[in-house]
């Protein structure tokens, strides 16, 4: 098998997504992870690199919905290769410890992180047969966990044996590393690019209409953005609802809480085969959403007396379901638009689960503020989550355009 061919392989091309995407998951949560000795670096209160979150999205926001004209422009691998340079100029941002610097810093490597779907689901839709087009584009969403897995492994322990700046210094290797290896790849898959395509200033606004116009893409667009408010919120306060509601320790809380990651790493790829093999995209999302809601009411259940072992079972069906999700919504905007708009259409419906990632845990904390209750907070957020459901089974489906 010549060289070209090994680069052409639907495989080297789904590793090489997945390695961006575990390297554009790794500089979003840097910060957050490292969040107490940056805190005492900054004299800021550790609460406040909270909002760094916030802004991370923010730059996501507003890149991930001109992300299309940019594929189209420079190709997808070159595109990957610009969002793993942002991320990694947002790494050497940071480094300078300077509080404006790393402000920047974290909307760069939302950018980058925004671009990096849009771009990857444009090179995945043409190179991946259709039959497996689900799994595939789950497994390179299965990054996003993995990136979390590797981060937590490695990022602590440079820090505690050198200092912070060390630990995201080294990620900048990593993103050069990544930008060298998937170099080979653009003389193969870059062919389709138009390097006279304009990227103008009203590219968000092309993106958010062709979402909003299409009926296939709207409630997909709804659907992620409903269910990212429960993943992040999950994610932020699970740790917490653990330790005060089910009364473990914060090592074991810990350790359940990476039960749950490990039901999401899990989830993906299961659910991109089945959506594949046996129920469609669009009931299978809308499963999703009602699993959401039975969620909702095992967590207001949830208390002291439960045994560890349930509690833990209740964490792995946790991250399949809360997050298990997104690889096939991705896949099912690859499906229904014509290759040319791939980019553009995922970008625009990644805007609203970027903004429901932003949005999500603040909605929760009001919720809990205005109640004084977790069980409030997430029965509203099981109970939203139903909506989408019903619309997504109330929409006649669309045939594949491939």
């Amino acid at each position: 098998m010549s060289a070209a061919s090994v680069r052409a392989h639907p495989f080297t091309v789904l590793a090489a997504m997945v390695l961006a995407q575990v390297a554009v998951a790794m500089a979003v949560m840097t910060v957050p992870v490292l969040a107490p000795q940056i805190a005492v670096h900054l004299d800021v209160e550790t609460s406040r690199i909270g909002l760094y979150s916030a802004i991370v999205f923010a730059g996501a926001i507003a890149l991930t919905s001109i992300a299309g004209p940019v594929v189209a422009r420079y190709g997808s691998v070159r595109t990957t290769q610009i969002a793993l340079l942002l991320c990694g100029g947002g790494m050497a941002l940071t480094v300078t410890g300077w509080l404006p610097a790393v402000v920047i810093g974290g909307f760069a490597a939302g950018m980058g992180y925004g671009v990096a779907t849009p771009a990857a689901s444009h090179l995945l839709a043409r190179r991946t047969p259709a039959r497996h087009r689900g799994l595939a584009f789950s497994v390179k969403q299965t990054g996003v966990p993995a990136g979390g897995l590797l981060l937590g492994l490695t990022i602590p322990v440079i820090a505690a044996r050198f200092d912070w700046d060390w630990a995201v210094a080294s990620l900048i290797v990593v993103f050069v590393l990544a930008i060298i290896v998937i170099q080979p790849l653009r003389v193969v898959h870059d062919t389709d690019r138009r390097s006279g395509h304009r990227i103008g200033a009203g590219e968000t606004a092309i993106a958010i209409r062709l979402v909003l116009s299409d009926p296939g893409l709207r409630p997909l667009a709804f659907a992620s953005f409903v269910y990212a408010w429960m993943q992040l919120s999950l994610f932020s306060f699970y740790v917490v609802v653990l330790v005060e509601r089910a009364g473990l320790d914060p090592v074991t809380a810990g350790a359940t809480f990476s039960v749950m990651h490990a039901g999401g790493m899990f989830g993906r790829p299961v659910l991109g085969w089945v959506s594949d093999r046996i129920l469609p995209a669009r009931p299978l999302l809308a499963f999703t959403g009602f699993g959401i809601f039975a969620l909702s009411i095992a967590l207001v259940a949830l208390d002291a007396s439960w045994p560890q072992s349930l509690v833990w079972l209740l964490s792995l069906l946790a991250g399949l379901v809360a997050a298990g999700w997104n690889g096939v919504y991705i896949s099912e905007i690859a499906r229904i638009m014509p290759a040319e708009l791939v980019g553009r259409a995922t970008g625009g419906v990644s805007a609203f689960t970027f903004l429901g990632v932003a949005t999500g845990p603040m909605v929760f904390s009001a919720i809990i503020a205005a109640s004084g209750s977790y069980s409030a907070a997430f029965l509203v957020m099981g109970g939203v989550a139903l909506v989408p459901a019903i619309l997504l089974l109330r929409v006649p489906d669309r045939k594949d355009v491939t």
